[in-house]
């Protein structure tokens, strides 16, 4: 192969590859919207989650708390309930 053979055959491929990246840059062009749209709807979802969370964790505390209050008026109550007869009024 002459060397004026070789300089077309490699601007030929130097051509294909540059055609393939503007290729690939084109559909970056459009991805790029669609992955950024993507980021903040998973930053919406997960901040929502999180705040949701919070809630429970939250409530959980407070069923915590009440639980506690009850085993420590729980004998009390019992006793109580014990010590009453039936048919005997509460004073």
């Amino acid at each position: 192969m002459d060397t004026e053979a070789e300089i077309r055959e490699l601007k030929r491929r130097v051509c294909d590859l540059e055609g393939a990246v503007n290729v690939l840059a084109g559909q970056m062009r459009n991805v790029q919207p669609i992955l950024s749209d993507m980021r903040e709807d998973a930053n919406r979802r997960f901040d929502t989650t999180s705040q949701l969370m919070e809630g429970i964790a939250r409530r959980l505390d407070t069923m915590n708390t009440q639980i506690w209050s009850l085993r420590d008026d729980l004998p009390a109550l019992i006793a109580e309930t014990l010590d009453r007869r039936p048919g005997e009024s509460r004073q």
